[in-house]
Formats: structure tokens, sequence, C-alpha cells
């Protein structure tokens, strides 16, 4: 029996071989002579652009005919939500169109069911870059500096719509803790917003603590802003001494509305393809995304621009979306 035994395992991968050859030459036939268009929900100017252009450069090594891959920037308005909803019923779920938007897009979908036309538990999830810690950054010319000094005067804040990190963080400050941020919406994204405290337009800002390292390093340095609250699970280590949102709050229910909202730190620069995309191209794009996580020079290249790599798995990130989506009830409406 032990002599025949290696005769049957020769004869069933001799079997398989054929198979999984047949795929890979399908795969290369598919994607021979194509683009791949990158969709992303933001602006050049905050940290979407940096980390799509590190990917987009080093991907398609490891995709089959290595396609090159294009970025189109759609802006952040509203958090995302018209790309959410066109990336879930009209763009091709052909292997041939990725996305990558604001990170508070999942929590949307149950704090805005009247918008959110899309279920983010049908997307093909490739992994995260990075997480990201939103937070609230105020200028050094506003009229009060800290949370305190906000629940007795005004201070004007920049967002971009009322479904962007840069409006739900301020806004949720005013309805637990008595703050008084005026949210001024219409801002396109991280560059308007940054170019609008340097005018004296507004005093303060919202959106990814890392959009402000990339663009405004020397005005971290000289103290002319700082941040003052993180909607994240975890302090940012760049800034130890800033509490979290949940940090700040006393009531019971109030915390667990601050974690459920600072759960959008976790997808961060999470990448993922539409509903419907063939089982083996999504398979590929899932082990090419991992590979590039490891390669050396996305790495160096990412530690240039001065991006910080924490991978996550696209297991992980489905798990965290079905978390959210099917969060308490009670959570969710006091929430929205």
């Amino acid at each position: 029996m032990s002599a025949r035994a290696p005769a049957y395992l020769c004869l069933a991968l001799a079997a398989l071989l054929p198979t999984a050859s047949a795929r890979a030459d399908a795969l290369a036939d598919f994607y021979r002579g194509k683009l791949i268009t990158f969709i992303v929900g933001s602006d050049p100017g905050g940290s979407f652009g940096p980390y799509a252009q590190v990917l987009a450069e080093h991907m398609p090594k490891y995709i089959p005919e290595s396609p090159k891959i294009i970025i189109k920037y759609t802006g952040g308005q509203s958090g995302g939500l018209q790309l959410a909803n066109t990336i879930q019923s009209v763009m091709p779920a052909d292997g041939l169109n990725m996305a990558m938007t604001q990170q508070t897009i999942v929590l949307n979908q149950v704090l805005q069911p009247a918008y959110a036309k899309y279920d983010a538990r049908q997307w093909l999830w490739l992994g995260n870059m990075s997480p990201v810690r939103n937070m609230l950054a105020i200028w050094h010319k506003a009229k009060a500096t800290t949370i305190e000094q906000a629940k007795t005067t005004e201070v004007v804040i920049g967002a971009t719509g009322p479904s962007s990190p840069t409006y739900i963080v301020p806004n949720l400050l005013n309805k637990f803790l008595g703050t008084k941020y005026k949210i001024v919406t219409g801002y396109k994204g991280a560059a308007d917003l940054n170019l609008a405290m340097e005018r004296g337009e507004i005093e303060g800002r919202g959106a990814s603590w890392v959009s402000v390292q990339l663009a405004m390093p020397e005005a971290i340095a000289d103290g002319r802003i700082k941040p003052v609250v993180f909607a994240s699970i975890t302090r940012d280590p760049s800034a130890p001494d800033v509490p979290t949102l949940a940090e700040l709050m006393t009531d019971p229910l109030h915390k667990q509305v601050a974690e459920f909202l600072s759960a959008e730190s976790d997808f961060g620069r999470s990448v993922f393809l539409p509903p419907g995309v063939p089982a083996d191209r999504v398979a590929m794009l899932r082990a090419a995304f991992e590979k590039t996580m490891k390669d050396k020079d996305f790495l160096a290249d990412a530690a240039r621009l001065r991006l910080t790599i924490e991978p996550m798995s696209h297991e992980e990130l489905a798990r965290i979306t079905v978390k959210v989506v099917t969060a308490p009830k009670d959570v969710i409406e006091l929430a929205k």
C-alpha cells in the first residue's frame, strides 16, 4: 500500500496541474493589454493621493501581464457616498475596477440609509494598507484652542459634508459634550481645508491626522495646528497625550456611540472591488495586494512619502463590516 501511495499522489497532482495552469492562462489572457482603473473617493491633496499612487506603482508587478493601474479621483464630498452607490450598482464587476473611499463609508450605510444605496457586506475587500485615525485639529489663531474652551466660545470648523469625518467628529462633540463648533461644509477635501485655515476662513478641521502630517509638517512642528481629539479605538502614537472620543464620554451609551463611530479608523486606506467580480480574479487581486504590502520597494517608497503601512487582511475587514452594520439599534439611532 505504501509503495503505491506515491503513484496515487502523483496522479492526483497531475490532475490538478492542468486546471491551475488553465486558470493562470485565462487570467493572463484577460489582463493582457488592459488597464485597471483605481477610483479614489477623495481629492489628490490629502493622504489618499500618496497611498493610491504608491499602491498603483507597485501592485501591477503581481498581476498577470502587469497591467497599468490608473487613478481617478472623484472628491471626498459627502464622505464618498455617491462613489459608494456607483460602486454598488454601476461599476463593472470585471476585475478592472477597484476603489478606495472615505473610511466612514461602512458607518454611513447604517447612519444614512436614505442615501446609502449600497451594502458594504457585499463588497470584495482586497485589504487595508493602514488604519487611519480621524481627529479634530485646531488652528493656533482660533478663539478657543481646547475642547473645554469651545464649550463657551464658538469656533468655526471646516468640513466637506455631513457624512464625512470632517463633520462627524465636531458634531458629536457638540451633541454630547456641549461644544460650540460652528461647522461650515462645502470644502472639496483636505487641501482646501488647509488653505482655508491659513487664510483665516476657518479655525480648525477634521479628517485624518496623517493628511496634516503629510501636507503641513512644519505647522505641526511649530505648534500652529494641534489635534484635540482622535476618533479612533486607540490613541495616536504621534500624539499620545490627545484623548480619543470614547475617553471623553462619561455616559455609557455615549461611550458606545463614540466607539461605534471610531470603528471607521479600522477601514483606513482599504481597497475593494464591487460585488460580482469572478472568483479567480478576486483571489488573484487579493494575493497581489498582500504581496505588495510586503514588497521592499513598495515599503521603501511608502517610507519616503512618510506613509504608515500597517496592513489588515480582507477577512478582518469583512468581519468588522458585519459588526458595524449589525450594531445594536439604540447605538445606531443615537449615532444618527
